[in-house]
């Protein structure tokens, strides 16, 4: 079922650094404010608690195609510790995603024992292996929680654009869970 775009609190609670930069971009690639990191999660802790107030506009920021709102969403979540909104992470997960694979770290890491047979299935569908993102991803958290997963899925299996979108998830996944698992 089609989400409508939600509206653009999450980036207005967000705001810029004193660069000018929206800080709903610095988790994108993991490059923080010149405030630090510490700094940048503690804003985004505050918002969580702002999100928290209204849990429907939570949702439906992670369901949202726009890669922008899922990224925020994800990242609230990790920041704040929650284990909420699987639903909706699979979801935008399964509908595809820019950020592909900081969804799939987000999953893996706030709710593992429940994302493993859900990326396990991911990999089962034909579909939903044959793209790059979602199938690295899906297969890289498997292996990270200790699933060994019943389909092979190498980087090297595209070629051309998927084979760019497939060293991305690789890397992706590989910066985002070691960067978040000593957080959450």
């Amino acid at each position: 079922m089609p989400v409508s775009m939600p509206d653009m609190r999450v980036f207005e609670w967000l705001g810029n650094d004193r660069k000018g930069v929206p800080y709903y971009l610095h988790p994108l690639n993991l490059v923080w404010s010149d405030a630090g990191v510490e700094h940048d999660m503690e804003l985004y802790r505050q918002v969580a608690d702002q999100l928290a107030g209204d849990p429907t506009y939570w949702g439906e920021i992670i369901r949202d195609a726009a890669w922008r709102h899922s990224l925020a969403g994800c990242t609230c979540l990790l920041a704040s510790r929650r284990h909420e909104f699987f639903d909706e992470l699979c979801y935008r997960f399964r509908a595809g995603s820019f950020v592909a694979p900081q969804i799939a770290v987000t999953l893996g890491l706030l709710h593992g024992s429940t994302a493993r047979p859900f990326f396990e299935s991911v990999l089962d569908e034909p579909t939903l292996r044959g793209h790059p993102k979602q199938a690295v991803s899906a297969h890289r958290v498997l292996l990270r929680l200790g699933a060994q997963p019943a389909h092979d899925i190498s980087v090297e299996a595209w070629r051309d654009l998927e084979h760019d979108d497939a060293m991305i998830a690789d890397e992706v996944v590989a910066a985002h869970w070691d960067f978040w698992s000593s957080r959450v």
